[in-house]
C-alpha cells in the first residue's frame, strides 16, 4: 500500500492542455459564432452606390459578398447613397435576391476562426501574463 501511495505522489503533474473533446467543442462554438457574426454583419451592412446602374446588383457580406440584391426598382435622388439589405417585403417594393452559400460558409469560417483565436489563444495568453505579473508583484512585496 505504501508503494502505491508513494508512486502516486511521485507521478508527474498532469498537462493543462485541452483534450480533443474540448478542442472539438471550441471549434463548434467558434463556427456557431462565425455564422452569427456573418449574418449580423451582412444585415447591418450599408453598401455605397454611385449611380442608378449600381443598384441592379448590390453585393452584401464581408469580407466575401454572398447576397446580391437588385435595388433598381427604388432609385435614389442623389448619389452616392448607402443601400441596406432588405429581406422583408414591408415596403411593397420587390428586391430580387440571390444567395451564394459557398462565400457564406467562407465568411462564417473566417469570423469563426477569428473568434477561436481570440477565445482560445489570445485570452489565455493575456490571463497567463496577468497572473505572472501579479505573482511577481506579490513576491516582490514579501
Amino acid at each position: 500500500m505504501e508503494d502505491i501511495a508513494a508512486s502516486r505522489s511521485a507521478s508527474p503533474p498532469t498537462s493543462r492542455r485541452p483534450g480533443r473533446g474540448s478542442i472539438l467543442l471550441s471549434a463548434i462554438g467558434a463556427a456557431a459564432v462565425g455564422v452569427v457574426v456573418t449574418w449580423w454583419i451582412t444585415t447591418a451592412q450599408r453598401v455605397s452606390v454611385a449611380s442608378d446602374a449600381d443598384l441592379s446588383s448590390v453585393p452584401f457580406g464581408f469580407p466575401l459578398p454572398w447576397i446580391t440584391q437588385d435595388h433598381s426598382s427604388n432609385p435614389f435622388t442623389a448619389y452616392p447613397a448607402d443601400v441596406a439589405l432588405r429581406l422583408t417585403g414591408r415596403t411593397g417594393i420587390p428586391y430580387p435576391t440571390s444567395y451564394e452559400w459557398l462565400p457564406f460558409i467562407g465568411d462564417a469560417l473566417i469570423w469563426g476562426a477569428a473568434a477561436w483565436v481570440l477565445g482560445m489563444v489570445m485570452l489565455p495568453a493575456v490571463v497567463r501574463t496577468m497572473r505572472a505579473r501579479s505573482g511577481r508583484q506579490l513576491r516582490s512585496l514579501k
